[in-house]
């Protein structure tokens, strides 16, 4: 049990900010994708606002698209205060590839 548990705390990411987005992977295309009024989308600007105490119903939410093989990777992107994307991963993973496959 005890190393089960050193496994979790090692996985789990520290989130400490108060506003957050919920971005995963499509599980047919590899898009990114965030979650929205309207379901999920490739648009970083239509994504929900959700603050830290409503963190976990939210988790329940990707976890039932998950289950339903929609997204895989779910995670929770950190805001800053004015309400944009605050890592650098992060920023990344909204703006797409970098370089030209071809």
């Amino acid at each position: 049990i005890f190393y089960l548990h050193l496994i979790f705390f090692i996985m789990a990411k520290k989130l400490e900010g108060d506003f957050f987005i919920l971005s995963a992977n499509d599980l047919l295309s590899g898009k990114v994708v965030f979650y929205s009024k309207e379901g999920w989308s490739e648009c970083s600007k239509n994504a929900l606002k959700i603050q830290k105490d409503q963190l976990e119903n939210y988790e329940k939410i990707s976890k039932i698209d998950e289950d339903k093989c929609l997204i895989v990777s779910p995670a929770f992107v950190e805001l800053d205060e004015l309400g944009n994307i605050r890592k650098l991963r992060d920023k990344i993973r909204d703006k797409g590839l970098t370089f030209n496959l071809e």
